[in-house]
């Protein structure tokens, strides 16, 4: 089944994010713009930031099971969903799918 994503944003701050072993706390989400490259989401813990590739443009969202995730309209076309943990895309979505519309209205 499909996930549906909403609540786009530049800036969040997740209080409770998991830091390892069993260590929990706050987790900065920013995107960063550069005027010839695009956009790019930076994560910041307790460690290095951890930063994704730019695109486009990138959001912050929320997926409907709770979690947090990054969309990213690629230079391609295409959207590419990323997992909050900035290890995994969790799926691509391109023009011909249905959601296509609906997610590239997050962007705006």
């Amino acid at each position: 089944m499909s996930k549906v994503y909403s609540n786009p944003r530049l800036t969040a701050v997740i209080e409770d994010w998991p830091l390892g072993a069993s260590r929990r706390g706050p987790a900065t989400f920013t995107i960063e713009t550069h005027e010839k490259r695009g956009e790019r989401a930076v994560r910041v813990t307790d460690g290095a930031p951890k930063t994704l590739t730019f695109a486009r443009k990138m959001r912050i969202v929320d997926g409907d099971d709770g979690r947090t995730y990054i969309a990213a309209l690629t230079a391609y076309g295409h959207i590419s969903i990323t997992r909050g943990d900035m290890k995994l895309r969790e799926e691509a979505v391109f023009e011909q799918d249905p959601r296509y519309a609906s997610l590239l209205a997050l962007f705006k």
